[in-house]
């Protein structure tokens, strides 16, 4: 089986290639402009899309396991809400990356596989990568509002 026709296993695969891309980005400079990016200027714009819902299917999946560390918790802590949103930020940043390997593949894969192929990769591609990265960037922004609350309260 060729990786590169199987939309799955390539899935599984920018998924890695994001985290470790994720890692070599953090060391850079350029890492804080990327991650404090919005895809759309405005909050309903990402429920538009369907985000809302999407998270909520998300959470009644299995995969409400992974990044179990981006919950906001009762406690509004100021550092852990600060924790946070790295945690956010390299999430998305991964998501982001692998979407662009996806891409990639997804061109190769249309090319020389066809269309049905080239299809499952782009709905892949969506479903696994596009969305979480809005899904971040939602939560970005509603943590970014509430840490400024907060911040605000303190001064």
């Amino acid at each position: 089986m060729n990786i590169l026709n199987n939309a799955v296993a390539m899935m599984f695969l920018s998924f890695i290639i994001g985290v470790f891309v994720d890692l070599a980005l953090r060391r850079m400079a350029i890492y804080e402009s990327i991650s404090g990016r919005f895809l759309f200027a405005d909050e309903k714009t990402y429920e538009r899309f369907g985000v809302a819902l999407y998270r909520k299917i998300l959470l009644a999946t299995p995969l409400r396991f992974f990044n179990t560390q981006i919950k906001i918790p009762k406690n509004r802590d100021l550092q852990l809400l600060k924790d946070i949103r790295k945690h956010i930020a390299a999430a998305e940043v991964s998501h982001w990356v692998g979407f662009v390997v996806m891409m990639v593949a997804t061109i190769y894969a249309w090319m020389n596989f066809g269309p049905k192929i080239g299809l499952s990769f782009v709905v892949l591609n969506v479903l696994g990568n596009l969305y979480p990265c809005m899904l971040q960037q939602y939560n970005k922004r509603r943590l970014y509002q509430l840490i400024a609350a907060i911040e605000r309260r303190k001064s």
